[in-house]
């Protein structure tokens, strides 16, 4: 609707310029006489207000937030501003940009932001936003959410998180929220919690880009149940973990920092079964081609109950649909009825897709999923069918053939003895499987005691029962050392696959499997928790969480193994250059500036006399 053209009149006196008394309530405007008095958006007041004026049309879409606002204010113009930034959320709808003047403000969190609207402060330094309640989250983002030039202070619990997705209210998202150019100071909180649980549809992301964490013992990006987040200038100090990718989880992280705390970069296991393959054709040992049939059953509903202020619906299938939690499905063809429209219509739309995630298992023919929230009533009539939602299998997905099979990431040592004056022998259980291959170590010794098991093999075919560890005895004394070993489950990852035609695939793993496999064999498939960091810097990761202690010049220790830790069938691959400029291209290679030499596992050369007779040959000197 378009604005009223709205006049300033003249004063009666003969060229005397109207004064604020002379303008009539509700009219402030232009007119010929006056307008090089408004002609550079001048202000003028009313009171105690302040109005800014200004040629065009008018913008509906901008709020207003300054420290001398009033919540009850409209927001609308600066001299009308909101006093906090979920007073101006109150009144905001999609398409919002807030803007946050200079100062520093409490929120009563969690700021639960609508769809598609931006959070803008007026710079970094001088805008800063403090939770009043440290047992709940600062931000909670929907889709297409933008934060972007303030910092955060105060406390929260650990655990909490400075933006992350509602927990209470599941929503849809096809655009990630983004956050840029912020910085958290709150210790023990979390930058960025995505958990992929909380999120309906493709993404289930966050983007960030110049972000940093000085939360010191918290985690700098937390991103868990197959979430997704692509990281760009995120720069983390004395984080307990910078970067964690857990259940299936995955990032993309570049250009980035990571500098003392305990742990950098850790990626933590696989997530939920997605489905089953079935070996067709048999396979020798050390093959690593399959030929799986991936068809799956379409189950019939019996009914459907749909929860619209949750968002969940719950639906009873005519026979036991063998699903696991976290696993995709199907959903077409239910038939409801809505108070609001005559007869009957059909669930999903389809507008967000037909594919949804079993969020619990309700018993063996029922489940839950969450669908969005309505504030309509529906009643579900009859119809529809639900089945395991299969796609072509992709790098970054895992599987096992039959079995899982385990191999020994490391031995815990127990006590470390006393009386060992010289090494100490480690002796490692064997698997039990045929093709299987002990695991190997080297034990320390430190002051007569054993300090660590330095492994050599981890071995293979081992069941997910530790083998039994031994020490040797001590050379004098009687107590000898004692150790368990920490068992790491073996997942094969996709190099490449076949389409799928009439429910039959062939797929290539990265490696090959060292036992024959045969026809009927299950292949489990699950999404991978991966991190891929391009140009990443590891700075004294391993000394602490408190920079009082963590500096070198303060007593501050690298642990480098904990640059990276891949758990559990997890995987980080990286490019790193740590705080003495040795470059590492994931475990295999390091490059060291100081000595020039290359090393990785299976070799080490100098780099001076590789390149030294290439150079002579070119007649360099």
């Amino acid at each position: 609707m378009a604005a009223p053209i709205i006049r300033i009149k003249r004063s009666a006196v003969a060229g005397k310029r109207p004064t604020v008394n002379d303008l009539p309530l509700g009219e402030l405007g232009l007119n010929t006489y006056d307008a090089e008095l408004y002609s550079r958006r001048e202000r003028i007041g009313i009171g105690t207000d302040v109005v800014r004026l200004g040629a065009g049309a008018t913008v509906t879409n901008i709020l207003y937030v300054t420290k001398d606002g009033s919540d009850t204010n409209t927001g609308k113009k600066l001299g009308d501003a909101k006093a906090t930034i979920a007073g101006a959320i109150a009144t905001a709808g999609t398409g919002t940009v807030i803007k946050v003047s200079a100062g520093s403000y409490v929120e009563n969190n969690p700021v639960i932001i609508p769809e598609q609207v931006s959070i803008i402060g007026d710079s970094l330094r001088e805008v800063s936003v403090s939770p009043q309640n440290a047992n709940e989250d600062l931000f909670y983002v929907a889709n297409g959410d933008y934060i972007a030039e303030m910092s955060f202070t105060g406390s929260l619990n650990s655990g909490k998180a400075i933006v992350a997705f509602n927990p209470n209210q599941v929503g849809y998202f096809n655009q990630s929220p983004y956050v840029q150019n912020c910085t958290n100071f709150i210790p023990n909180s979390i930058g960025m919690k995505i958990d992929g649980s909380k999120a309906i549809g493709p993404t289930k992301s966050m983007v960030v880009d110049s972000y940093t964490q000085y939360n010191q013992g918290g985690i700098g990006v937390s991103i868990t149940n197959e979430g997704y987040a692509q990281l760009v200038s995120i720069f983390t100090i004395c984080n307990e973990i910078a970067i964690f990718c857990n259940s299936g989880s995955a990032c993309d992280l570049t250009n980035s920092n990571s500098s003392f705390g305990n742990y950098g970069l850790v990626a933590d296991g696989v997530g939920p079964k997605k489905y089953t393959g079935i070996i067709t054709a048999s396979a020798a040992a050390n093959s690593d081609t399959f030929v799986l049939d991936l068809n799956v059953p379409t189950l019939g509903i019996q009914t459907a109950v749909y929860d619209g202020n949750v968002g969940i619906i719950t639906i009873t299938t005519t026979t036991n649909h063998n699903f696991n939690v976290g696993m995709g499905v199907s959903i077409v063809g239910l038939g409801f009825t809505c108070p609001s429209g005559p007869g009957i219509s059909t669930f999903p739309s389809g507008n967000y897709g037909y594919i949804f995630e079993v969020a619990a298992i309700d018993a063996a023919n029922s489940f839950s999923a969450y669908v969005g929230i309505s504030t309509l009533a529906h009643t579900y009539v009859s119809g529809g069918t639900v089945k395991i939602n299969v796609s072509r299998p992709f790098d970054g997905q895992v599987v096992y053939l039959e079995n899982l099979y385990y191999t020994v990431g490391g031995i815990t040592v127990g006590s470390g003895g006393t009386g060992y004056t010289g090494n100490a022998e480690v002796t490692i259980g064997s698997p039990a499987e045929s093709w299987g291959v002990p695991a190997t170590g080297v034990a320390e010794v430190s002051n007569g005691s054993v300090t660590l098991v330095e492994m050599i093999s981890n071995g293979r075919g081992y069941s997910a029962s530790p083998p039994i560890v031994t020490f040797s005895t001590p050379n004098s004394g009687i107590n000898t050392a004692t150790g368990t070993a920490v068992m790491i489950p073996t997942y094969y990852s996709i190099l490449s696959s076949t389409p799928v035609s009439s429910g039959i695939c062939t797929i290539t793993l990265n490696d090959n499997i060292p036992y024959a496999v045969g026809i009927g064999s299950t292949i489990p498939f699950f999404k991978q928790s991966r991190i891929l960091a391009s140009g990443h810097s590891l700075e004294y990761i391993g000394s602490g969480i408190n920079i009082a202690t963590a500096l070198p010049s303060l007593g501050g220790v690298v642990i480098q193994e904990n640059e990276t830790d891949s758990r559990n069938g997890g995987l980080v691959v990286f490019t790193s250059t740590d705080q003495s400029g040795n470059f590492r291209i994931g475990d295999g290679v390091a490059i060291n500036q100081q000595t020039g030499t290359i090393s990785g596992r299976f070799y080490s050369k100098s780099l001076f006399s590789t390149m030294t007779p290439f150079i002579l040959a070119l007649g360099g000197e």
